[in-house]
């Protein structure tokens, strides 16, 4: 069960960096550059 939670927990954290950069991105033109 711990693992299981761990893992799920670890998956969504990537999801979400991954969503936060590419937010980051589109909000910040002159990293677009």
């Amino acid at each position: 069960m711990a693992q299981e939670l761990a893992s799920a927990g670890f998956k969504n954290v990537a999801v979400l960096k991954g969503g936060w950069d590419e937010w980051v991105l589109s909000q910040n033109p002159v990293e677009k550059k």
